[in-house]
């Protein structure tokens, strides 16, 4: 008995569903191309413009973390490294650097949630003894939320997670008691400190369907970034079209070359965010896409409505911009770039690590047993 191979089946099945599939991502590029002109008069999408010269000093902070098999468990390496930069003039050099680093053995209890946590302390440590000193950056960029999420919250027989999302807390709790001041917007003429996080393209696209006309409607948009309510009656009824695109294609068929969303509240659900007294003095984020070949990424900026305005969220903006400079896809701002070259090493150092904990093991007689499965991955 003979059948139809896999290639044929492919082939046929192919053919069949081209000219749907075709069908459909051409009425959703019209149903994006109808929407947009929309969400730009509705202020919703913002073009941001850049200074033709540039002088701008930023740090830009990158973590990462390496796990390896250790002895029937794990043990893990942490790191982050802060990249000093100087543009003048649009002339671009390194000014200095900073690192932090942990080693140390780790069970699988909420293994990944508890390296995150580690990871913010370590952009936190590094942001903070930048302010320290007497003329720090302009522009603090971390790769890290700027609080703690409620997923990363330890259940509650998980004592070592508790461990390390209490220390973090207070890291962060610290910070924003004693730096805050420091910062802009509190400060007019201090650095501005912004976290460049994974997307959530579902927040824009969430407000958009609310009915922009009401006050709960528009509750989570930062009216002082310029919303049009005499535009926002030309938003109702775009659920159908909205439903039919997935929000991450929608997000980045309306921002082009150099735009950005409106800003909005991230802190709808400060309960479920940490620290508590941080988070309540705000927490607001937007999209944006610098070069068209750029990845879109999202900001966060601690803050509420009377802390900013469009022109402070758009200097913001074009300063993140003009530091994707690569115009790749998954692209960061360059400070994060030269610092995940650094980080590339954390792998080896990790090995390294195993390598010497097996030869201190030995040194104390430790049984064949338990060191025949110290390197094994």
């Amino acid at each position: 008995m003979t059948g139809t191979s896999l290639a044929q089946t492919l082939a046929i099945e192919s053919q069949i569903r081209l000219p749907g599939s075709a069908g459909r991502l051409m009425k959703q590029i019209r149903d994006i191309e109808a929407v947009a002109p929309l969400f730009r008069d509705a202020g919703l999408v913002k073009a941001v413009r850049r200074p033709a010269v540039i002088d701008l000093s930023v740090s830009g902070v990158a973590t990462r973390s390496a796990v390896k098999n250790a002895l029937g468990g794990f043990i893990y390496a942490c790191a982050g490294v802060r990249t000093d930069m100087l543009i003048a003039q649009n002339q671009i050099s390194t000014r200095g650097s900073d690192s932090i680093s942990e080693l140390d053995d780790i069970d699988f209890e909420a293994q990944r949630k508890r390296l995150d946590l580690i990871e913010m302390r370590h952009g936190y440590r590094l942001a903070e003894r930048l302010l320290s000193d007497p003329s720090p950056s302009q522009l603090i960029v971390l790769d890290t939320p700027l609080f703690i999420s409620r997923d990363l919250v330890p259940q509650r027989h998980h004592k070592k997670h508790r461990g390390d999302y209490d220390k973090t807390r207070e890291v962060i709790e610290q910070f924003w008691k004693f730096h805050r001041p420091e910062l802009f917007p509190w400060n007019p003429r201090g650095p501005v400190m912004a976290s460049i996080v994974a997307e959530r393209f579902s927040a824009i696209v969430s407000i958009a369907r609310q009915d922009l006309r009401t006050v709960e409607g528009r509750k989570h948009l930062l009216l002082s970034d310029g919303f049009d309510e005499d535009q926002a009656a030309r938003l109702l009824g775009l659920d159908e079209k909205l439903s039919g695109i997935g929000d991450q294609r929608f997000v980045h068929g309306i921002l082009g070359s150099f735009t950005r969303t409106m800003a909005y509240r991230m802190t709808e659900s400060q309960s479920r965010m940490a620290p508590e007294e941080a988070v309540a003095a705000g927490l607001i984020g937007f999209h944006y896409r610098g070069g068209r070949g750029s990845d879109i990424q999202m900001v966060q900026l601690a803050g509420e409505e009377e802390d900013w305005n469009s022109a402070a969220l758009d200097a913001v903006a074009w300063k993140l911009m003009i530091l994707d400079m690569q115009s790749q896809r998954r692209a960061y701002p360059l400070p994060q770039v030269l610092g995940y070259e650094q980080l590339k090493a954390l792998d080896q150092f990790a090995a390294y690590y195993r390598a010497g904990l097996s030869d201190a093991m030995r040194r104390n007689d430790i049984e064949e047993t338990w060191l025949s499965g110290l390197d094994a991955e």
